[in-house]
């Protein structure tokens, strides 16, 4: 309290005021306390330029990206928020703002039939407090109950306070939330967000956390902050039972289910206080667990840091007292590949502390130690994990029927090819295709997904690429996935259709020609094996680090080491670009195995 006081200075008279307002009740003074414990170190970004950005990513959105984009990125590609003033809660909050927040949220806390359910440090922590992060001051509470209350209560009127957020996610949907990552921001604040529906997970997350605590539902928001499986952080809403238990849920995506579980891999979850702190939730998800493990470095490293690799950098997740030659971490994920490091200095590169372990089920540590001795051979196809949706866009073509003909009525057609197997690489080549000229051909999708083709060439009998354009397409979803992008030699770029159905693209190739080969690219992240990039192979060796197991120029879409110690842990790297990369070993028949 003392130092929230002290932060103020010339505000201290406000935070004062509203403890003397409640000195007469007891639960409303409480409540107090609690805010101006926590408002010491709470803080939002204060600059006109933030604004700017803010109403640039409503109009990126609205627009859907449109021509104007990246000449605006480009004014902006300097501009950092964090570099903008911080202004402290305690230096300008008025006793008006926190008693307005303070009597509406027990105004309507006291009138939900769930609420004796809860404890008062339930109510504290989950509905009581007056902001997310670091989003600006805003009188939000009573805008949100007001907006969404009376159609929500129409939805639900029972006790169940799972239903009620099913409700509210009923609506939410019917209000649509845009996913756009258009520049770095602090969090937007409830006020933008009400009529903004646009941003990333943290977004998606702070409106439901908004419109849940204004009418009375106890939630909160978890996270990793870096992921043991794909890129980057993330985010979710967690909603406090009646059973005492937590409810994970991601509106955008999830219906809150009792006991559910959103299959991402984790490796350490921390549930965010609204003062800027994170508390280590992983046991609530896993259970109590603890892992001691052996380690190797210099005598004068005292903490060993708990590490999760992600494309090519190491994230400290938790940190543990050195005991002689081994450390003990607590609760942990079971089944994710952890390693210890330590820094030479404060700030400083990671050395290895050891080697990679992991944790089952049962408590049993396995320690992925290299036998050099003991060595495999394997194909390597990919460097990061093909996740479920890559998977779904890599797949999408699969039952596509691909026909030539002469006239562009397709009167008469010859079938060249039919993707009857699973797509599994992001490089599809169909040949041994019927000699019969054709100038017209028609792929036919199979109409279970948008049709969504990175790259799309024919080659004749010569080897040479044929001269194609684009004859007829179904409408495309946006600007960004135009016809264009599937000649424009870049696999990144994609078209979509508008719907999901079986409307052809059709190609023309301008004159007749005896088609001899047929290159298609699914739309893909780019991870997959890429023709004429570098790559390095390296096994992970405990205190040594990282070992090289050579490079190699990629000739086909696949890459083939010798060699490679069994029971390692494996990184392969591309040289030639991009930055997804990600840990894997390799299962009984050479298979990579990222998680």
């Amino acid at each position: 309290m003392e130092g929230t006081l002290e932060r103020a200075g010339k505000n201290r008279a406000e935070l004062e005021k509203v403890l003397e307002h409640y000195a007469g009740d007891e639960l409303k003074y409480k409540a107090a306390c609690y805010l101006i414990e926590h408002m010491e170190n709470c803080y939002f970004y204060a600059d006109p330029r933030i604004d700017s950005l803010k109403s640039l990513r409503w109009m990126a959105t609205v627009y859907r990206e449109g021509q104007w984009l990246d000449s605006v990125k480009r004014v902006w590609s300097h501009f950092s928020y964090r570099d903008t003033r911080k202004v402290y809660d305690a230096e300008v909050i008025t006793a008006d703002y926190l008693i307005d927040n303070i009597d509406h949220a027990f105004e309507v806390w006291g009138k939900r039939p769930w609420a004796k359910y809860y404890s008062f440090d339930d109510f504290c922590e989950y509905v009581l407090p007056y902001r997310i992060a670091n989003e600006p001051l805003e009188a939000w509470r009573r805008v949100y109950y007001d907006r969404y209350a009376a159609t929500v209560d129409s939805m639900y009127g029972g006790s169940d306070v799972l239903e009620v957020v099913k409700a509210v996610r009923k609506k939410f949907k019917e209000e649509g939330f845009i996913w756009n990552t258009h520049f770095s921001l602090p969090h937007c604040g409830g006020l933008f967000l009400l009529d903004h529906h646009t941003g990333q997970c943290p977004e998606s997350c702070d409106i439901t956390v908004y419109i849940l605590r204004a009418l009375g539902i106890p939630v909160g928001t978890d996270c990793y902050i870096a992921s043991p499986y794909i890129s980057g952080a993330h985010s979710w809403t967690i909603l406090r039972d009646t059973t005492g238990l937590f409810v994970p849920f991601w509106i955008t995506q999830t219906e809150p289910e009792r006991g559910a579980d959103d299959g991402r891999p984790k490796g350490k979850v921390f549930r965010k206080q609204y003062w800027g702190q994170l508390e280590d939730v992983t046991a609530e998800y896993f259970g109590k667990n603890s892992a001691k493990v052996k380690i190797q470095c210099p005598p004068e490293v005292k903490e060993v840091s708990l590490c999760i690799f992600s494309c090519g950098a190491m994230t400290a997740v938790d940190r543990a007292e050195r005991a002689g030659q081994e450390v003990t971490f607590h609760n942990l994920e079971p089944g994710i590949r952890f390693l210890p490091m330590y820094q030479k200095s404060k700030g400083g590169v990671y050395s290895a502390a050891g080697y990679p372990f992991s944790l089952d089920k049962d408590g049993k540590v396995h320690t992925y130690v290299p036998d050099t001795l003991h060595t495999r051979t394997a194909e390597l196809f990919r460097k990061y994990p093909l996740h479920i949706q890559m998977k779904e866009y890599v797949a999408a073509l699969t039952g596509s029927i691909i026909e030539g003909a002469r006239s562009a009525d397709f009167r008469q057609t010859v079938l060249l090819a039919h993707i009857k197997d699973t797509i599994r690489t992001n490089y599809v080549w169909l040949d041994s295709l019927p000699d019969s000229p054709v100038r017209y051909i028609r792929i036919t999708p199979p109409g279970v997904r948008y049709t969504e083709i990175a790259e799309i060439a024919f080659y004749g009998k010569d080897g040479l690429k044929l001269d194609a354009e684009l004859y007829r397409i179904p409408a495309v979803m946006d600007l960004r996935h135009t016809g264009n992008y599937m000649t424009d030699g870049d696999i990144l770029s994609y078209y979509q259709s508008k719907e999901q159905n079986r409307e052809p693209i059709t190609v023309d190739l301008k004159k007749e020609c005896r088609v001899d080969r047929i290159h298609i690219v699914p739309r893909n992240d780019d991870n997959f094996i890429r023709l004429g990039d570098e790559y390095e192979l390296f096994y992970q060796n405990g205190a040594e680090g990282w070992i090289s197991l050579g490079r190699q120029t990629a000739v086909t879409d696949r890459l083939k080491y010798d060699r490679i110690p069994s029971g390692a842990v494996l990184w392969l790297r591309d040289l030639s670009r991009g930055r997804e990369e990600q840990l894997f070993i390799l299962k009984e028949h050479g298979e990579q195995f990222f998680y």
